[in-house]
């Protein structure tokens, strides 16, 4: 009887987890803030990709053009930890038929390495983007800005975002002759599906917002904008 019991009391737990909506009246506002700031770091990414039809002389290429390039961001002062170096990939080309399927002998070697560079500082990003496009071997140079700041200014868009659900929310209780409760749930995630996800409620993919603006150009941009969405979930009262 007492484990029959316990059973009962589990899916009447489970059932109460499973719900697809809360079980009292709500409403689910959106709240948004944005800031336009300028940009004082920089996240540079390039391909260094070096071809030969010796294995030996490809992989000489690479550490070549490495060395060319580690020598290019000493000279404007970037520590060796501000480089990050990811996993060389190997990949042999080989010739192929008219129809694209039978694999004939082998033309040579391809070797591709991604780094990425950091720059406190943009004083010399120009420069820097500038020189490393002219290098031979190298490729798919792009650029991600951001502040040191993030933190604070994030911290600070939020509280507007709430600021801006609440008066939202407050409006639509207004219309509907209802009055406004308690925050019962709240999260960034920027959508109602996502909203939902993370308590338990769908399955859908989280999309993050206020992420850094990618530049493939060599300048500065004036200012990258930084957004903050959050959803927030209010219980309503008669």
């Amino acid at each position: 009887m007492r484990a029959i019991v316990l059973i009962g009391c589990f899916l009447m737990s489970w059932t109460a987890m499973s719900s697809p909506i809360p079980d009292f009246p709500f409403v689910t506002v959106t709240g948004e803030s944005s800031r336009k700031v300028a940009p004082d770091t920089a996240i540079v990414g390039v391909e260094v990709v070096t071809y030969s039809e010796r294995s030996d002389m490809a992989f000489e290429k690479l550490n070549s053009t490495t060395a060319m390039l580690l020598t290019l961001l000493k000279k404007y002062g970037v520590s060796t930890d501000n480089i990050t170096a990811h996993q060389l990939v190997k990949d042999t080309k080989r010739a192929r038929e008219k129809n694209g399927y039978s694999k004939l002998d082998i033309l040579g070697y391809e070797f591709t390495q991604v780094f990425e560079i950091r720059l406190d500082k943009l004083e010399h990003y120009s420069e820097i983007a500038d020189e490393i496009s002219k290098m031979d071997n190298v490729k798919g140079l792009k650029s991600e800005f951001d502040v040191s700041n993030r933190e604070e200014i994030e911290i600070e868009l939020i509280g507007l975002a709430g600021k801006n659900a609440k008066l939202k929310a407050k409006k639509m209780a207004l219309g509907l002759d209802v009055k406004l409760d308690s925050v019962f749930a709240i999260n960034d995630t920027g959508s109602y599906k996502s909203f939902f996800a993370t308590f338990g409620l769908d399955n859908d993919r989280v999309i993050a917002f206020g992420m850094p603006t990618i530049d493939s150009s060599f300048f500065v941009p004036k200012h990258i904008e930084i957004s903050k969405t959050i959803n927030v979930l209010y219980k309503l009262t008669p």
